[in-house]
């Protein structure tokens, strides 16, 4: 039956423009490479033609039902997308590339100072016109009011354009092909696809020309950041170093500043909080605090992160106002990113002692991943929240918030993610003194810890296990789980996690 419908729809297109005359034709061909809906305004730029004899036309084919009028005659809209479909396809390829160039250049002769609505148009028509360095212009910054807008996916359109412009233009253009590459390597890092990033910065390093120092650095420093959400912290150590020395070299300080925080981050992961703080010292060294507001509010979320993790009471209590300053800083900023790590290290900090403030501050982190369109964020902040509301006896919502990680780390094949969730439905299992499904969901969190060859998740999951064994009245096998965590070593255990660990082993008499 849709099929049928189909058919008559396009029958009933094709009979609404037999018998249309060439200027008809020609009108509808600009109309439908304009888009399904367009400006009188545009359409009368582009084909040139005499108002009235435009009108003429117009009027005919709204009175065929083949458009429809809409804001009094300043605008107009194909009535059915198939006939606009079909009109488009009938154009010859030659056809195509005139039209479009005209229509740009109708843009550009109405909007002299276009919008940002318009830009990205400018760039479409510009593109498939075969205009390439007008086109390049366009969508490089139609690309950049994406990224300004966190929508990563669209500004990768518009690069991919960009790159096929300059594949396009004669000479030689290797630094601009690598700046466009090393771009479309951070939307996808902000769609937390670290592996297609780290893709596109080698591509990015091998285009580049030596004496490109500055970009070269600034390239190594996103391949730093995306190494270390890989794990792979020997590169990471390795593009920073080198990352600095041509920063030296060059006397660029934000870019050193960059780089100081990249290692101090690392650090923090290693568990090396000293260090870490350390190097954010060294970073804050480089900068101006009124000038480079936004990095130094970065710094203040590493600052917290090494002190958190240091555990001492003081240094919690410093280390979420550092968080608060940091928030201070970067709401007026609209960096929704970095707001979002804030406030989810806010929450990691106070989930034991404030578990209700540190839902409050999951749900400002949930809202600032959303505006960034950050989904890996936003899947931390969701699986995050689970540990925390099974504390508070909120079963519901710890099983609800998990299984939406759960589909985000899904789509986004993030393995990391899909661990730290299956972690949590164990968690939940135990909640239900489900011990046999717990122990089964522990076992294969564990697996792919192991899998996954990151030390730290392993030990969290040998911890869960043996709290477990312990409650389910299994205390040997809580014992052997503590023993294998032993055997790893305790440098190994996350900091957050020690108290748990030391007072479970005082519970089974290991110490």
């Amino acid at each position: 039956m849709a099929h049928s419908t189909e058919t008559a729809t396009s029958t009933a297109s094709v009979t609404q423009t037999t018998g249309l005359g060439e200027l008809e034709k020609r009108v509808l061909s600009y109309a439908a490479a304009i888009g399904s809906e367009f400006d009188w305004s545009v359409l009368a730029a582009a084909t040139e033609m005499e108002e009235e004899t435009l009108a003429e036309i117009l009027e005919r084919l709204v009175h065929r039902g083949i458009l429809k009028e809409l804001n009094w005659g300043d605008s107009y809209a194909f009535v059915q997308v198939v006939t606009l479909a079909q009109t488009y396809s009938d154009i010859s390829s030659s056809r195509v590339r005139v039209i479009h160039r005209r229509i740009a250049e109708a843009y550009e002769k109405l909007h002299p100072d276009p919008s940002p609505r318009i830009i990205p148009e400018m760039g479409r028509h510009f593109h498939i016109g075969g205009v390439h360095d007008r086109s390049l212009l366009y969508n490089r910054y139609a690309a950049t009011l994406a990224m300004n807008a966190f929508s990563p996916d669209v500004a990768m359109r518009y690069l991919e354009r960009a790159r096929e412009d300059l594949a396009a233009l004669p000479g030689d253009h290797r630094v601009e092909e690598a700046d466009v590459l090393k771009d479309i390597g951070e939307q996808y890092a902000a769609m937390g696809d670290n592996t297609q990033a780290d893709q596109f910065y080698g591509e990015s390093l091998k285009k580049l020309p030596d004496e490109e120092v500055t970009l070269r650095a600034l390239i190594l420093l996103a391949r730093a950041n995306t190494a270390r959400d890989l794990d792979q912290l020997g590169s990471m150590r390795l593009y920073c170093e080198e990352a600095i020395r041509l920063l030296e070299k060059a006397g660029h300080k934000k870019g050193l500043a960059k780089a100081h925080r990249t290692l101090s981050r690392a650090a923090i992961v290693q568990g090396q909080f000293d260090v870490g703080k350390r190097e954010i010292e060294a970073t804050l060294g480089f900068l101006d605090p009124d000038k480079d507001a936004t990095e130094v509010a970065r710094c203040y979320i590493e600052l917290g992160n090494a002190l958190s993790g240091m555990l001492a009471p003081d240094d919690l209590a410093r280390a979420v106002e550092y968080y608060r300053k940091a928030i201070q800083t970067l709401e007026p900023l609209h960096d929704y990113y970095e707001l979002a790590r804030a406030h989810i290290n806010t929450a990691f900090t106070l989930r034991f002692s404030h578990p209700r403030e540190a839902l409050m501050e999951l749900k400002e982190a949930r809202s600032c991943a959303e505006s960034c369109k950050a989904k890996r964020l936003l899947g931390i902040v969701l699986f995050n929240s689970v540990e925390i509301h099974l504390s508070l006896g909120e079963a519901f919502e710890a099983a609800q918030n998990n299984m939406e990680a759960s589909r985000i780390f899904f789509k986004i094949n993030d393995p990391k993610g899909m661990q730290q969730v299956e972690l949590n439905e164990g968690m939940l299992a135990q909640h239900r003194k489900a011990y046999a499904d717990s122990e089964r969901l522990y076992l294969s969190s564990l697996k792919k810890a192991e899998d996954l060859g990151y030390p730290p998740f392993v030990v969290e999951a040998l911890i869960h296990m043996a709290t477990m064994y312990e409650e389910w009245g299994k205390k040997d096998e809580a014992i052997k789980e503590v023993s294998r965590i032993d055997a790893i070593g305790k440098d190994q255990v996350d900091p957050t996690q020690i108290p748990t660990y030391e007072a479970l082993k005082k519970r089974l008499g290991m110490v």
